[in-house]
């Protein structure tokens, strides 16, 4: 397949900085809101096409959400993300084996598994103690 020639951009540049130097794995409206602060021509659509770019050559990945909120990382490594229901805050996990991981989920011998993706859902340990202190 022939690589596709990119153009160097100052927006996606802004964006993939912005994502490297943050755990919160944004989504495309909050990388908006953080970088249109100093940078008052950046559109949204602008920041929508750059994510997508930035996941098609492989800079950064797209976790969703619960609530379908679709938010980035660009930690690209297998690792999981563990992704509050009550706040919709995503943690990193621990590095995942992808062979351990075809192992364990017993794919078919014949499929090639080139990347994989876990998500684990519930209620992170803030939304539980918070939840807690209500309940009492």
């Amino acid at each position: 397949m022939m690589e596709k020639k990119l153009r160097h951009s100052h927006q996606r540049d802004m964006i993939y900085e912005y994502l490297c130097s943050t755990k919160e794995h944004p989504s495309a409206d909050m990388v908006y809101e953080y970088l249109r602060e100093n940078n008052p021509n950046l559109s949204l659509g602008t920041v929508y096409r750059n994510l997508r770019l930035l996941e098609e050559i492989g800079q950064v990945r797209r976790v969703t959400t619960l609530q379908n909120v679709e938010r980035y990382d660009a930690c690209c490594a297998d690792h999981a993300h563990f992704v509050c229901e009550s706040c919709g805050r995503v943690k990193d996990l621990v590095p995942l084996d992808l062979q351990a991981g075809q192992r364990d989920c017993q794919v078919d011998s014949g499929d090639e598994v080139r990347w994989m993706d876990v998500v684990f859902g519930g209620i992170c340990a803030a939304c539980a103690a918070s939840a807690e202190k209500t309940d009492s």
